[in-house]
C-alpha cells in the first residue's frame, strides 16, 4: 500500500472526503475523566464528541495520516471551543504516545489502510492500560482478495483493496494479546464486485 497515495487522495480532494464509514462510538461507552485516543481520526468528528463525553478531566487524542484532515480537525475543535483535545500527524503503526496510557481507542474503518494489522493492534495494546478498551469498525472478507486488487493504491484508497480475511483479522487481534473480543455488529455486501464484510467490535487489554 503507497502511503503517498492515501495523503494525496484525502489532501487534494474537497473537505468532505474522509476515510470514515458510519458511527461507532457509542459502543465505547466513555466514561468522565477517561483518556481516549482516535486512530484515524478524518476530520475529527468523532474525536471532538469523545471529548466532550471525558469531560475537562479527561483527554483524547486524534491521530490522522494526512495533514488536510488534521487542519481540518483542528477547525473543527477551535470552532466547538474543545480545549481537552489534541490531533497528531502520524501512523496508526507507529503511535506517538506512551505505553499504558490510554483508558480506550476508536477506529472508524481507517485500519484496512495499513499494510500490517498486527503492527496497528500491538500498537494499540501497549498503548491501553491494562484493562482498557478499544472500538473498531472495519472492513474484512470470507476469501483473500485478489493480488492485483491488494496491490491497487485506487483500490485500498477506496475502502475495499486493503481488507484481510476474518481469519487473518482475528489472528491479529490474538497475535497482539487481545482478548473477550465482541462483535457488535455485521454488515455483509458488494463492493466493486467483491464480497465486503464490515465489523464493529470490542476487545480488551488483560487486567
Amino acid at each position: 500500500m503507497s502511503t503517498f497515495e492515501i495523503v494525496k487522495r484525502y489532501t487534494e480532494e474537497d473537505k468532505n472526503s474522509n476515510l470514515s464509514c458510519g458511527g461507532n462510538i457509542q459502543y465505547l461507552e466513555l466514561k468522565e475523566g477517561e483518556r481516549a485516543l482516535d486512530l484515524g481520526c478524518g476530520r475529527g468528528g468523532e474525536t471532538v464528541e469523545a471529548a466532550k463525553q471525558v469531560g475537562s478531566q479527561g483527554f483524547v487524542w486524534g491521530l490522522d495520516l494526512t495533514p488536510r484532515m488534521i487542519d481540518l480537525a483542528q477547525e473543527r475543535s477551535r470552532n466547538e471551543q474543545i480545549l481537552n483535545v489534541k490531533f497528531i500527524l502520524g501512523s496508526m503503526d507507529q503511535i506517538p504516545l506512551k505505553d499504558n496510557s490510554l483508558d480506550a481507542v476508536l477506529s472508524n474503518c481507517a485500519i484496512n489502510h495499513v499494510e500490517d494489522k498486527l503492527a496497528v493492534y500491538r500498537e494499540m495494546y501497549r498503548v491501553l492500560k491494562p484493562g482498557g478498551r478499544f472500538v473498531v469498525s472495519d472492513i474484512m472478507t470470507e476469501t483473500p482478495l485478489p493480488q492485483e486488487i491488494k496491490e491497487d493504491p485506487e483500490a485500498v484508497a477506496d475502502c475495499f483493496g486493503g481488507a484481510i480475511t476474518i481469519r487473518e483479522y482475528e489472528e491479529s487481534l490474538s497475535q497482539a494479546g487481545f482478548f473477550k473480543v465482541e462483535v457488535f455488529k455485521e454488515r455483509r455486501y458488494l463492493k466493486n464486485g467483491y464480497e465486503m464484510i464490515s465489523r464493529t467490535f470490542q476487545g480488551y487489554k488483560e487486567s
